[in-house]
Order: C-alpha cells, then sequence, then structure tokens
C-alpha cells in the first residue's frame, strides 16, 4: 500500500519524481529503523542480552544508512554543470558503496559478539513479552525490505536494493535471536552464538556482494545478453537500418544511461536521408528503454571498387577463422586502408595473442594487397 502510495504521489506526465520517490521511502524506512530500534533498548534494558543489544545497535545502523541515502539521493539528483557536464548521478552508486560499508562493518561486530558468545555462554532470563516484541520488529523488517523491493525495481534505485537486502539480513538477524531464546527455553542448551555466527557469515556475504555489485557498474559493467538483444531487436525493426553491433554504454547514474551502437545504413543515402533515420531511431528508442541512445552509421555497400574487393576477401577471412566474428568501418584513405574487426574475446585474451591475430590479418591482406598498408582495430566480443 504504501509503495503504491508512494509511486503514485512521484509519478507526473514526464515519468517518475526518482529524487521524491527515493527520500519519502528512506523517510519511510527511517522511521521504521527507529521504532525497532527502540522496541530492541528497551528489551535490552530488561535482559541484559548481548545479542538483543547487537540486534538493537543494527537498527541504529540502518537509521544512519536511511539518512545517508536521503542526502546521497538528493545530491545526485543535482542537474548538470559546468564541473559536472554529466550530472551527478554516479553518487548514487557512491552512496550505495557507504551502505554496503554499514552493512559490512555491521556484519564483522556481529561476528565478533557470536565468537564470544560461544566462548563464554551466558543463560539469560527473559520477560514474556520479549518474543512478541521481537516478532513484531520481524514483521516491521520484513514489510521495510518489501517496500523498499517494489520501489527499488520499478525506479531502477540501487541504493534502494542494497537498503531492501540489509533489511532482509535485520530480519534474519532478529529470527535467530527468537530461535536461540526458543531453544534456551525449552531445552537449556544456549546455541545462539553458533547460529548468529551462521547469520554473521551471511551478512558480510550480502555485504560483499552489494559492494561488487556497485563497484561494477562504477567500473563500466556492460549491458545484459537480455538487453543486449532488445536493444538491438528494436533498432533493427526500422526500415533503412541493418547489422546492429558494437554495443557500448557509460553509465553516468540511473537517469543517465548512454548506449552507443553501429548501425550499417545504405551507402548510397544523402547525408540528410541517413540523418533523419538515426534521428528518429534514437529518439524512439530512447524514450522506450530509458536510455540515451546514440547512432554510428555505418555504410553497407561502397562506391570503391577496392573496398568492395576487401570486404569480399574479409568475409572469407572471417569464415575460415575461429577468433573472428566479422569486420566493420573500412575506410580508405589515400594508399592505407583503416578495419575494424570483431574477435572473440574468451578465445583472445593475451596481448601477444590479439598482436598475433592482427598481424595474421594483415599478412593475408597484404598478400593480396601489396600496393596498400593496413590499419587494424581489435574489437572484443564477450
Amino acid at each position: 500500500m504504501f509503495a503504491k502510495l508512494i509511486l503514485k504521489r512521484g509519478k507526473s506526465a514526464k515519468g517518475y519524481d526518482r529524487e521524491k520517490i527515493s527520500n519519502e521511502t528512506s523517510f519511510l524506512g527511517f522511521i521504521s529503523n527507529i521504532i525497532a530500534a527502540a522496541l530492541k533498548v528497551i528489551l535490552y534494558i530488561f535482559t541484559g542480552s548481548i545479542s538483543i543489544l547487537s540486534d538493537a545497535v543494527n537498527n541504529i545502523t540502518d537509521c544512519v544508512s536511511s539518512i545517508i541515502a536521503i542526502l546521497g539521493i538528493k545530491l545526485a539528483a543535482k542537474p548538470k554543470d559546468k564541473d559536472h557536464p554529466y550530472g551527478h548521478g554516479r553518487l548514487e552508486y557512491l552512496i550505495s558503496l557507504v551502505v554496503s560499508g554499514i552493512v559490512l562493518s555491521v556484519g564483522f561486530q556481529f561476528l565478533k559478539t557470536s565468537v564470544g558468545k560461544i566462548l563464554h555462554p551466558v543463560a539469560i532470563s527473559y520477560p514474556k513479552s520479549t518474543l512478541a516484541i521481537l516478532l513484531m520488529t520481524v514483521v516491521i523488517k520484513f514489510w521495510q525490505a518489501s517496500l523498499y523491493s517494489k520501489v527499488a525495481k520499478e525506479i531502477d534505485s540501487v541504493t534502494l536494493m542494497a537498503q531492501e537486502k540489509d533489511s532482509l539480513s535485520d530480519t534474519l538477524i532478529t529470527s535467530v535471536v527468537i530461535v536461540s531464546i526458543v531453544i534456551e527455553k525449552f531445552t537449556g542448551k544456549i546455541l545462539d552464538g553458533y547460529v548468529g555466527l551462521i547469520v554473521a557469515l551471511f551478512i558480510l556475504y550480502t555485504a560483499i556482494s552489494l559492494i561488487y555489485e556497485t563497484i561494477s557498474i562504477i567500473l563500466g559493467r556492460g549491458l545484459s545478453d537480455e538487453t543486449k538483444h532488445e536493444i538491438k531487436s528494436k533498432v533493427s525493426t526500422y526500415e533503412g537500418i541493418s547489422n546492429v553491433h558494437n554495443i557500448m554504454v557509460t553509465d553516468f547514474g540511473p537517469d543517465n544511461i548512454v548506449v552507443i551502437i553501429d548501425a550499417v545504413l545504405d551507402y548510397d543515402l544523402t547525408l540528410e536521408e541517413a540523418h533523419n533515420i538515426v534521428d528518429k531511431v534514437e529518439r524512439e528508442v530512447s524514450a522506450i528503454l530509458g536510455i540515451r541512445l546514440i547512432i554510428h552509421p555505418e555504410p553497407r555497400g561502397s562506391g570503391s571498387k577496392i573496398i568492395n574487393s576487401i570486404s569480399r576477401d574479409l568475409r572469407k577471412i572471417v569464415r575460415e577463422s575461429l577468433n573472428i566474428y566479422s569486420f566493420h568501418d573500412i575506410v580508405l584513405e589515400d594508399k592505407k586502408i583503416f578495419i575494424d574487426i570483431d574477435y572473440n574475446g574468451d578465445l583472445v585474451k593475451k596481448r601477444e595473442e590479439k598482436d598475433t591475430l592482427k598481424k595474421e590479418i594483415i599478412d593475408k591482406l597484404k598478400s593480396i594487397y601489396p600496393d596498400y598498408e593496413f590499419e587494424i582495430k581489435l574489437d572484443a566480443i564477450f
């Protein structure tokens, strides 16, 4: 209910206001974390349980995470300026790293506490209301995770996804505390230290996964195969365009993802005709997929006999090689010919292997066209 309400409040004719939606979601998370932490602190006062106190401290760090998220999303939404012509969207990824770091630190703290309880187990007297209060906090955290999940998927927020995983981890932590209390009550065995150790390892795994995911985006992770296929399929449906390839991505933030592709058009189109086709495709596909699409047009065919002849020989070279997928961008300047070659990046990895592949292609072409010089650019396809 709250997720639908927040999304509805943040939606306009232009789409979602990500800053408004993210801030309201994080604020609700902040309030629910305060409630959960306060309930556990009250329980600690009456029981003296270290596991309950650790759980309470964990919720307090979540409050800090919510505040950091609100500030980070606000900064990320700042418009572009002279020093940042592509905006500040990547700040959202940095904030996600901070949130993940908090989860990591909590995991280590819980690991330390759990080991301490294994080495020095202490029986604790719990009031009858303990389980009811802890179950209430589990419900709060599970609701919180559900809220983060629904909103994050709708607006594609890495920061909210990080908070969702953090909330699920908190749910598991509190559940372990509940289980250990029940086991101690009926068997007299104190197992919460051992179970807590397993939970701590899970939290650390979650945090490391979040950090890896965010760093991967910052370093320039490519698109998924499904997204690549979707882009190629949509662009290829337009009349006048064929052989879409070489997809490159620059991620300046969830609202500013630039995708550059090469697409083949007939060489005898006028500049105006080619521009009109490309402009239409860029505009319409960008609106559909929520990206900024840029198309680099390449000619299909050529008015040059030598380029047509080289193209025929290159097709033969491609068929005979397991390491080459295709070629494009054949450009003739005086007696020098520039060619882009798409090669198998999974098979050809080392620099020496790339140099050898390039030399093989040049040697074959030179044997046929001794009067020309060739410069090969290799593009890895994975």
